[in-house]
């Protein structure tokens, strides 16, 4: 199928253009047989030059499947380890540039409450294309970008506890932007 079919077909089956998939023709399709692109997860997101993408994470230690307080003492040596809530645990970002030299710059803040001490944004930890994982800090690089100005970054979340954090729900605010470097 050409791509400007499948602009055609996304627009009439009212699909973002640019989604992926393997969808069938729908009942009364303009044209027997065709596919028609499926919807793009809500975790799958599409970032170009001048755009960012903005989460607000959740940690809740205890309320999925790991356990709060774990099994066994935590602290700085051993810590615990806890995933983000929601659709913002994992994040498949594709990134597309006409920049010549670009990269994906993270910038990162913890929300605070009132009166209660603010978690160190060293405890949420990322890792990129199955890496370890790495601390956040308020700016950082995450990857560059090949000359081609196109990749595709698989992000995932966490929560490190080391048992001198303040306890409770923790929230913070992660940006992600091409940047010329």
């Amino acid at each position: 199928m050409t791509a400007r079919a499948a602009l055609l077909a996304a627009l009439i089956a009212g699909t973002p253009a640019g989604a992926q998939g393997t969808g069938t023709a729908l009942p009364g399709s303009v044209l027997p047989g065709m596919t028609v692109p499926t919807a793009v997860p809500a975790t799958s997101v599409v970032l170009l030059d001048g755009q960012k993408l903005t989460v607000s994470v959740a940690f809740a230690p205890g309320s999925g499947d790991a356990p709060y307080p774990p099994a066994v003492p935590f602290s700085k040596t051993s810590p615990a380890y806890y995933p983000a809530s929601g659709d913002a645990r994992n994040i498949h970002l594709s990134v597309q540039s006409a920049l010549s030299s670009a990269a994906l710059v993270l910038r990162a803040h913890v929300v605070t409450v009132p009166g209660q001490p603010a978690l160190p944004l060293d405890r949420i930890e990322y890792s990129v294309n199955g890496a370890p994982f790495v601390p956040s800090t308020a700016l950082q690089v995450i990857g560059l970008l090949p000359t081609t100005g196109a990749a595709t970054f698989e992000i995932v979340l966490r929560l490190r506890l080391e048992g001198d954090e303040p306890a409770g729900r923790s929230q913070a605010v992660l940006s992600w932007s091409v940047e010329a470097r």
